[in-house]
């Protein structure tokens, strides 16, 4: 390193005082600067090395001013004297030469005192040249380093490939044991059958009502049984090798590792009954949550003459496995887990990506920088539905950072923690045994005697929390794991949750709605909803699912000032039925962060393989519950990249913790955010999803009657104000009244048959089907035809028919209609709803609004844009469809229906594009140009016009219209060019 030229501090000695800083905060390792630790076959000697034990070594390079890429790149693929691993990433630090002039105590100083005096890159393996991530340097503080230090100990890649070889050998090894199981012969029925009780491969409780399984089903439920019962035997060995080296307490107790027990057996193998008394020894002390599953399926009955071989090929994969010296990170029976089961849909164990966990925890945890130390320790974090204990696993590890950070320093801190302020929960078996596994690693040094961890074996599972009334459960396994305590009304608790005594709930609950016999599909809620209701908390709603129970829940057991962090569908965001859901986090929470990720691909998920748009929601609980709704700010944070490792996801919650309060709206380096103001208790949330701040803007100023032009900066008011579309017309009967297609299943007053199946124009006709290729022109003709199936409800149903109709699933990519007409009343139908008790000129003035860029931007934010390309509405959503008051009696609403009365009828036959083409679609520009005059604005105004063409170009322009879809970017993009 070369030394400063202007007399102040040298590189060499700022790595050194950065060095002692970390061996000062907490951590186990070495931080050692430029004296030590040379590069193989060179003189090169890295800034700062960081050494614990068996771990990865962490490197760090620094210089002034700017992050030291080029040092670091340098070092990528080489080694230190005496460690054959090679780095695989280094971290780039550019140190802010405001430290220049400072004294080593004045810098010790400020790293004391947590100052953003760092910029951070990190360098890794590529498959080519080094990576640099980000493109930008980020901004951190010394706590934000030590965090990167932790991330740099564990190569993510290098362990998932690792992970994927062990899950493959697991599921032979599975395969293995049921056939030496089936081998026992008669005894074989009834060992599988407890091992597929024990290991969640069948649900705790049968439904007496279920459907009979069939001998395929239970083939694949064997199968997921038995491999199951190795990876949790995997779990069981890996948890003993750790404490035999490490746990004072088992080592006085004769607990041996899987090695020692090899070298002293006569055979030199591992037997059932010899694992099953190390087991009970470390049962003796506890850790039931990771052990008593391991003991149960060893015990279920004869395993067959292939065990041993079986247990000798697992303890050679915990070796494998203690060798990476990464668990205190990683959640590595977590990925296992993921890797290995195929029923997560029918479990609703669908593993959060590491990363997500990382963020939605590191953005959470930034929640409590203003507590003491002891106040963090003391903290009270739940996870509901802990799967395999990724989320609670990353919460308490942001625990410990902000605790270490704080210049917490107790050695008991994680016995403490494990015994007494850690609550997880699920109903699946090995759940527990996983969470268990994953928090024990982050301290295998410090025994615990009794832990919160259980699997909840009531049919409603952990939602038996939602009657305020119960603190204790006591349908648990595993319950000897906590104190037995007294619930409500005497009932005997084996898990005791204070009503208000959670301070961070952290999870991704199950979202499904209970059917059929699903295992996630919790029975028994109506009686506990009505029990939430009567203490005044109403998120529960049964078509939004389950994950508006476990909100529910979540809100009775925080405590004031308590943290929600949750993973949520899209939909809670836009769907009307998690209105109620909305609108009591908002009247219940503030300092609300929505996050949406809209990166291209599967990285839209934030849980692995749902393939679904999901949501991250951090809100904090108000000291004083209010009796009533009032506004409240959201932010919306809408990312445009995903992470891809748990540094990643820990910077860009960095990003994200730093937006400041008083910017209405802005960028970060990894997308955009956009406070936003509700209009109206539950209302959707518009702004979540879109790629560009502008469209949020101009559709908050449309919602308030406004036309922003993001162009010019300006604000247009309107001539009219905005209302509901209930205000203007009543909402037709669902398709399910109105009839059935023909071979569907019979319901409601009509057969419906296609119109061109049919010989004779039938006199009942009806709009039901979507059809992109058909329906170009607002005025559009019906697609199927009826023949009266119920002669009462048939004649109730020619009462409601219409010649107005709102679509219910928008496709914007294919479809160029949001509300048609027809010639004569016809009926609705699946894809159509008609429109009743309203005037024609109304109707008119609605289906060139809601067909004109005005109303599309309008419906994009209020329908559900959960699936890239679409905006379906509910149909009890469609009344609160926001849009002009076109019935009004004053001189704009008689101005806009005349124009629409004399523009209609040319335009109600002019051929549409899609709406995701109305860039360059002349039809839909003259209808844009009529309702721009309908709400009090000049078209003529050559302002007016560019206006509306920016409002094309960034409706077209998001994902959630254009899909993604190549052939819409690029006519987007060549359209734009070339004008």
């Amino acid at each position: 390193m070369v030394p400063t030229t202007d007399g102040g501090l040298h590189e060499q000695s700022a790595n050194g005082v950065i060095a002692r800083w970390l061996n000062t905060i907490g951590r186990n390792w070495r931080a050692d600067a430029e004296r030590t630790s040379r590069v193989e076959s060179s003189n090169e000697r890295p800034d700062i090395i960081i050494k614990q034990g068996d771990r990865m070594p962490v490197v760090i390079e620094c210089e002034w001013e700017k992050p030291a890429v080029a040092d670091a790149k340098r070092l990528i693929g080489k080694n230190l004297v005496g460690e054959p691993r090679r780095f695989t990433e280094v971290i780039a630090v550019g140190i802010d030469p405001v430290c220049k002039t400072d004294t080593e105590e004045a810098l010790q100083a400020r790293l004391n005192r947590n100052e953003p005096i760092f910029t951070i890159q990190l360098v890794s393996q590529a498959k080519g040249d080094p990576e640099v991530w980000p493109d930008r340097p980020l901004p951190a503080s010394a706590s934000d380093l030590a965090a990167y230090c932790e991330y740099g100990q564990v190569p993510q890649a290098l362990i998932e490939d690792h992970s994927a070889r062990i899950a493959n050998k697991i599921e032979t090894l599975g395969a293995r044991l049921l056939a030496s199981i089936q081998q026992t012969g008669n005894l074989s029925s009834s060992t599988l059958s407890a091992l597929r009780v024990i290991t969640g491969s069948e649900h705790w409780e049968q439904d007496p009502k279920g459907a009979a399984v069939t001998p395929s089903e239970q083939s694949d439920r064997n199968t997921q049984a038995t491999r199951t019962a190795c990876a949790i035997w995997l779990v069981a060995i890996d948890l003993q090798n750790d404490l035999a080296q490490f746990s004072s307490e088992l080592q006085s107790r004769n607990l041996r590792t899987t090695q020692m027990m090899k070298n002293a057996a006569i055979a030199r193998v591992l037997t059932a009954s010899e694992m099953l008394n190390q087991w009970e020894i470390i049962a003796t002390v506890n850790y039931l949550p990771v052990i008593e599953l391991a003991i149960e399926s060893l015990s279920a009955g004869p395993m067959g003459n292939g065990l041993a071989d079986i247990l000798e090929e697992l303890h050679e994969i915990s070796e494998q496995l203690n060798g990476l010296h990464a668990k205190h990170i990683y959640n590595f029976a977590g990925e296992l887990w993921q890797r290995l089961v195929t029923d997560r849909e029918e479990r609703a164990a669908h593993y959060t990506r590491p990363e997500i966990a990382e963020l939605l925890a590191s953005v959470s945890a930034e929640r409590f920088s203003e507590l003491t130390t002891e106040q963090i320790a003391a903290l009270n974090l739940m996870d509901a539905a802990c799967g395999t204990g990724t989320l609670i696993g990353a919460g308490e590890r942001a625990i410990r950072r902000k605790y270490f950070s704080k210049g917490g320093r107790d050695a008991e801190l994680h016995r403490k923690r494990m015994e007494e302020h850690i609550y997880a929960m699920d109903v699946n078996g090995i759940a527990g045994t996983l969470t268990a596994k994953r928090l024990t690693d982050m301290d295998v040094e410090q025994d615990y005697s009794s832990s919160k961890i259980a699997v909840i074996t009531d049919l409603a599972g952990s939602l038996i929390l939602l009657d305020p009334s119960i603190t204790g459960i006591s349908r648990v396994l595993g319950y000897r794991s906590v104190t037995p305590t007294k619930g409500i009304g005497g009932e005997d608790g084996y898990f005791h949750v204070r009503h208000v005594g959670i301070n961070w709930s952290l999870m991704n609950p199950p979202y499904s709605r209970p059917r059929k016999d699903r295992q996630q599909a919790t029975r028994g809620l109506a009686r506990l909803r009505r029990a939430a209701k009567r203490w005044k908390h109403h998120m529960s709603h049964g078509q939004a699912g389950l994950g508006s129970d476990f909100g529910n829940m979540t809100n009775i057991r925080l405590a004031p000032g308590g943290i929600y962090s949750t993973v949520l569908p899209m939909t809670a965001a836009h769907s009307p039925s998690w209105k109620a859901w909305r609108r009591e986090l908002e009247k219940d929470f503030q300092d609300i962060v929505v996050i949406a990720n809209t990166a291209p691909g599967e990285l839209q998920s934030m849980s692995a393989d749902t393939a679904m748009g999901e949501i991250l929601v951090v809100a904090t609980k108000k000291s004083q519950r209010p009796t009533i709704w009032s506004p409240t700010n959201l932010l919306c944070v809408n990312l445009h990249t995903s992470p891809t490792s748990m540094a990643e996801g820990y910077a860009i919650a960095r990003e994200i913790a730093n937006i400041p309060h008083n910017d209405w709206q802005g960028v970060i380096p990894h997308g955009n955010y956009s406070w936003a103001r509700q209009v109206e208790a539950g209302f959707p949330w518009g702004a979540v999803g879109n790629t560009n701040n502008e469209v949020t803007v101009v559709n908050e100023a449309l919602l308030a009657g406004k036309a922003y032009d993001p162009g010019t900066l300006q604000t247009l008011q309107l001539g009219l104000p905005m209302t509901t579309l209930k205000n203007l017309a009543g909402t037709g009967p669902t398709h399910h009244l109105i009839g059935y297609v023909t071979g569907n299943d019979p319901m409601g007053a009509f057969e419906w048959t296609p119109l061109a199946a049919m010989v004779a124009l039938p006199s009942q006709q009806s709009m039901w089907a979507a059809d992109s290729e058909h329906q170009k022109t607002i005025s559009a003709s019906p697609t199927h035809g009826g023949t009266i199936r119920k002669q009462s409800e048939a004649t109730r149903m020619t009462q409601q028919r219409s010649k107005w109709f709102t679509s219910r699933n928008i496709r914007w990519t294919s479809q160029a209609l949001a509300i048609a007409s027809t010639a004569h009343l016809s009926h609705g139908g699946r894809a159509w709803n008609a429109l009743q008790d309203i005037d024609d000129d109304v109707g008119k003035c609605l289906a060139l609004y809601f067909n004109s860029i005005f109303g599309a931007i309008v419906w994009n934010s209020y329908g559900q844009s959960t699936q890239a390309g679409r905006a379906p509405i509910q149909v009890n959503a469609i009344a609160g469809l926001p849009c002009p008051d076109f019935s009004s009696s004053t001189p704009a609403g008689v101005h806009a229906r005349r124009i629409a009365r004399e523009s209609f009828d040319k335009l109600s036959t002019t051929a549409l594009e899609p709406f995701a083409y109305c860039f360059r679609d002349w039809g839909r520009h003259e209808i844009d140009s009529v309702v721009a005059q309908m709400l009090g604005l000049d078209p003529a105004d050559s302002a007016v016009q560019a206006m509306l063409g920016l409002y094309r170009r960034l409706f077209c322009s998001e994902p959630n219209v254009n899909g993604r879809q190549r052939s819409i970017m690029t006519a987007l993009d060549s359209y734009y060019q070339s004008s």
